[in-house]
C-alpha cells in the first residue's frame, strides 16, 4: 500500500483576501482557521438563484425571470446551506494546497461561525505528513553474502534439461511405478451414483504429479496395462466441484497402458542438443556456463537482500512520527490481505473492498509495529526520491507493466494500464519502481563488503 494524498485544485476568487491562520496540534496534525468574506458568499449564493430560476418552472413568472425575493422565499435555506458547505470544503483545500500541507485524509470540521451579513469564521483540523530529513545515508556499511555454488546445483540444471529431452516409451512387460505416465478410462461415483465431471476415457497423467487426486497415484502403483480396479479417494474440501468437494468417493479405473520417460546420456551430444542449441560447444562448456548463470543469479538475489538491509537501517536511522489515520489504513490493509489468504481462490479473484473490513483490537495491536515500519520506509524513500531528484520513465513503467503482463498470462498491455489506472495499481506500481530506484541511488553510497558464504551458513546468519 503506498501513501494516498488527496490532490487540491479548487481556485476561485478571494482567497488571497482572506484572514488565514495555521496552528499546530501536534506534529501530524494542523489546525487551520480562516474567515470567507461575506460578498463572497452572497455572490455564490444569488449565482444558485439565478440557476434555479433557469432552471426551475415557477408558477407566475417567465424562465429566468422570477426575483430574488420570491426564490430566496422558496429556496433560500436549503440553497444557503448548500452553498455554505461547498465554499467552507473548497476554502479548506486551497487553504491545504496553498501552505503545502501533505494531507493524509480529509479535513475535520471543528467550529463555523455564520451569522446574517458577516464574514463566515470557520476552523478546521487536517491530519498531515510531518516535514522531515532523512540521515546521510553514506555511513551505513553492509555485507553482501553471495552464496558459493555446489555440483549438485548445477546437476539440478543438467537434470531439468535431461528431463526436457526424454521421451516418453510405451511399456508393457511390468507394473506401474512412481513417476510414470498412465493412460486411464475413469468413472467416478458418490454413494454408488455417478457425478459431473467424474468420467473421462483416455486421460494421461503422471504419477505423483499434482494433477491426480491425493492419494490416487499410491492405489495405481503396481497395476498392470488392461487391468481394472476401484479407487476410492477423499474429495479435498476446497475441490472446484461443489457438489463432491469433501466427500468420499470411488473411481472404477482401467489402465490402457503405461509410459516411461527415456532420458539421454549426460555427454557431449546432449549438452549440443540443449536448446537453444549451439548454446553449449560440449559438456563442459555447458557446466561452466550453468555455473555462470547461476553465480550472477546469486549475486542478485544477495543485492536484492542487501537493499532490503540498507531499507531496514535507514528505517533505524530516522525515527518521524506517521499519522496515526494512515497507520490505521495501512493495518486494515493488512488484515485484509490476511484474510485474502484464507479465502478460496475464487473470492480472492472477486476482490473484496477494503472499506468493508472491521478490525479487532486483537488485530490492530499484531498489525500496528509492522504497520509504522511499513509506512516509515515508504515515507523516507520518498523523500530520498525527492532529496535524490529520482523519477519513473515512461519506458521504465511500460517495461514493467509488459513484465506483469506477462507473468499473469494477458496479453493486452494497453488495456491492462488503462485498467491498472483506474483502480490505483499503476500508481502504486510507479511508487515502487521509484522506491527501487531509489535503494539503487543509495546503494552506490553505502559501503558494501563482499563474503563468499554456503547455502546453510546464509540460512542461519538470517
Amino acid at each position: 500500500m503506498g501513501v494516498r494524498i488527496p490532490p487540491f485544485a479548487f481556485v476561485f476568487p478571494g482567497y488571497s483576501k482572506m484572514n488565514m491562520q495555521i496552528e499546530d496540534i501536534d506534529s501530524c496534525n494542523k489546525k487551520i482557521k480562516f474567515d470567507i468574506p461575506h460578498q463572497d458568499y452572497k455572490t455564490r449564493v444569488n449565482n444558485s438563484y439565478r440557476s434555479l430560476a433557469r432552471e426551475t418552472k415557477i408558477p407566475g413568472f417567465r424562465p429566468g425571470k422570477a426575483p430574488l425575493s420570491v426564490l430566496e422565499k422558496r429556496f433560500g435555506p436549503n440553497v444557503k446551506q448548500e452553498v455554505l458547505t461547498q465554499l467552507i470544503s473548497e476554502w479548506i483545500a486551497n487553504v491545504v494546497d496553498e501552505q503545502g500541507l501533505r494531507a493524509v485524509g480529509p479535513p475535520k470540521l471543528l467550529e463555523v461561525q455564520a451569522e446574517e451579513g458577516t464574514d463566515i469564521s470557520v476552523s478546521a483540523s487536517v491530519e498531515i505528513v510531518p516535514s522531515f530529513e532523512v540521515a546521510d545515508c553514506s555511513g551505513i556499511s553492509i555485507t553482501l553474502k553471495i552464496p558459493r555454488i555446489t555440483e549438485e546445483e548445477i546437476d539440478r540444471v543438467i537434470n531439468y534439461y535431461l528431463e526436457r529431452q526424454g521421451k516418453n516409451i510405451q511399456v508393457t512387460d511390468r507394473a506401474v511405478r512412481e513417476k510414470d505416465f498412465v493412460k486411464l478410462d475413469h468413472k467416478g461415483t458418490l454413494d454408488g451414483k455417478p457425478f459431473e465431471g467424474g468420467e473421462g476415457k483416455g486421460h494421461v497423467v503422471q504419477i505423483g504429479s499434482e494433477n491426480l487426486l491425493k492419494g490416487m497415484g499410491d492405489q495405481l502403483i503396481g497395476m498392470m496395462p488392461g487391468e481394472e480396479k476401484d479407487i476410492p479417494v477423499k474429495i479435498p474440501d476446497s475441490y472446484a466441484n461443489k457438489a463432491i468437494a469433501g466427500k468420499d468417493v470411488t473411481f472404477h479405473v482401467l489402465l490402457e497402458g503405461i509410459q516411461e520417460k527415456q532420458l539421454p546420456e549426460i555427454n557431449d551430444e546432449f549438452a549440443k542438443n540443449t536448446e537453444p542449441k549451439g548454446k553449449y560447444e560440449n559438456l563442459g562448456d555447458m557446466k561452466q556456463k550453468i555455473r555462470g548463470e547461476l553465480e550472477e543469479h546469486a549475486r542478485k538475489d544477495a543485492r536484492r537482500d542487501a537493499k532490503k538491509e540498507v531499507a531496514e537501517k535507514i528505517v533505524g536511522m530516522n525515527s518521524i512520527e506517521i499519522p496515526a489515520g494512515l497507520i490505521e489504513e495501512q493495518i486494515k490493509h493488512m488484515v485484509a490481505q490476511e484474510l485474502k489468504k484464507e479465502q478460496p481462490l475464487q473470492e480472492k479473484m472477486d476482490d473484496t473492498g477494503e472499506e468493508d473490513v472491521q478490525v479487532t483490537e486483537e488485530q490492530r495491536k499484531k498489525h500496528r509495529d509492522e504497520a509504522v515500519r511499513l509506512l516509515r520506509q515508504e515515507f523516507l524513500l520518498d523523500q530520498l526520491a525527492t532529496d535524490l531528484n529520482i523519477k519513473v520513465s515512461e519506458d521504465e513503467l511500460n517495461a514493467e507493466i509488459n513484465n506483469l503482463v506477462k507473468m499473469l498470462g494477458e496479453t493486452d498491455a494497453k488495456k491492462m494500464k488503462k485498467e491498472w489506472a483506474k483502480s490505483g495499481v499503476l500508481l502504486r506500481l510507479q511508487s515502487r519502481i521509484k522506491r527501487d530506484k531509489t535503494l539503487d541511488t543509495v546503494m552506490e553510497k553505502v559501503q558494501i563488503k563482499e563474503e563468499m558464504v554456503d547455502r546453510k551458513d546464509d540460512i542461519k546468519d538470517n
